[in-house]
């Protein structure tokens, strides 16, 4: 981050603290109670989701040539392998004979993957090596029928697939090139992944979302967790394109209110969570990392599916720096499971039976809003004419 940068987001959540305030929208927002229990909603909103870059896995899970992982993402069966040039490529797992999965093992090392159907062979780059009595497959072009291959890339030792074949990916530019620059130099980029664990939730993938976006309710939820260390509802808001930066300051913040800027980093006295447009947040925090991925299910609007990766700048060398990790992993887990979840879980439960039409996000539930705004939009714009704008 840019000293001057650093001054600036320093004096502006040192004023929303003096004035109790935060960076707010222009108006109201409403949003029909609807949008969480819509089947063809969210219908649309998988084909929306499914044209953005998520996270599916860390460079840490990637020793060797050959080494590969497995995973589902939102419905599609991935196999990501990495290469002898070191990068990473992604596949679909699917073999391209009859369709078996080619690889059930969730992660290993291999030169060669075999579908054990009947065993057609594909190389690490997903080329069709081989299959049995080729002979029976005479006028076939084996070049055309290797592996589906998604557009792929590694940034911030994240692997990041967008699963729709010939979609462009570019990082860099999705954060924006100024975002994308302050998070390389957290140094994520040479980040060690400390824990990563993935759940079914019983709720909409917006709820899961709006939960990591809110500032509002850190003090009025968290009263004995993280309320302890941050301040409720003061935050700075800074967005690029599709992706946006929500600052949140520490209680400790106002330490540094007369302090040379030479002499601190506004990063040891606040939370910065980069959002990548829809589900994904970069959360950076003075010690560690926390990678965060929502997405749908694909056939359940009341399910969705949540990871979230604990990062530290490098690998722990002592069993003190490993107790700090555990211990803000446990913070983490407190928050989620016995407050965030179990309360967000109701929405769901009430968006089919609770008789309200709308919900309003307020004027202080900025990134809510703008979320909320660009899902709407994206949907829209799914069945609107070629070039015809959309409100």
């Amino acid at each position: 981050m840019e000293r001057e940068e650093k001054i600036q987001l320093t004096k502006r959540l040192i004023a929303h603290v003096d004035h109790d305030s935060t960076d707010y929208a222009d108006d109201l927002l409403r949003v029909p109670f609807s949008v969480f229990d819509d089947p063809e909603l969210a219908r649309k909103e998988l084909a929306v989701v499914r044209r953005f870059p998520h996270i599916v896995a860390h460079l840490d899970e990637f020793e060797k040539t050959g080494s590969f992982v497995t995973t589902d993402l939102m419905g599609t069966p991935l196999l990501l392998v990495k290469q002898s040039d070191g990068t990473i490529r992604a596949f679909s797992n699917v073999c391209r004979h009859r369709g078996s999965k080619v690889e059930f093992a969730e992660s290993g090392c291999k030169r060669v993957f075999s579908c054990p159907y009947h065993n057609w062979a594909y190389g690490k780059d997903g080329a069709l090596r081989g299959m049995p009595h080729a002979e029976g497959f005479d006028g076939m072009d084996r070049t055309e029928y290797g592996l589906v291959e998604f557009p792929c890339e590694v940034r911030h030792s994240l692997v990041w697939v967008v699963p729709t074949p010939g979609a462009d990916l570019d990082i860099a530019a999705t954060l924006g090139h100024k975002h994308d620059a302050e998070v390389a130099d957290t140094g994520m980029t040479t980040s060690y992944q400390v824990r990563k664990e993935t759940w079914r939730l019983g709720m909409n993938w917006k709820i899961a979302v709006d939960g990591v976006q809110d500032s509002y309710h850190l003090c009025q939820l968290h009263t004995k967790t993280v309320c302890n260390y941050l301040e409720g509802n003061i935050t700075a808001f800074d967005m690029v394109d599709r992706s946006w930066r929500l600052v949140v300051a520490r209680k400790s913040i106002t330490e540094v209110r007369d302090a040379d800027p030479d002499t601190y980093d506004v990063r040891d006295y606040s939370l910065a969570n980069y959002t990548v447009y829809p589900g994904t947040m970069l959360v950076t925090e003075p010690n560690h990392f926390e990678v965060w991925t929502i997405v749908p299910d694909p056939d359940d609007p009341n399910v969705s599916y949540c990871t979230i990766r604990l990062l530290s700048p490098t690998k722990p060398q002592t069993a003190r720096e490993e107790r700090i990790l555990e211990k803000n992993w446990d913070l983490l887990m407190e928050t989620l499971h016995d407050e965030d979840w179990f309360v967000t879980k109701t929405i769901t439960d009430n968006a089919a039976n609770g008789q309200v039409d709308e919900l309003i996000y307020g004027r202080n539930e900025l990134p809510g809003q703008v979320f909320h705004t660009m899902v709407a939009r994206d949907v829209a714009a799914l069945a609107a004419p070629v070039g015809e704008p959309v409100a």
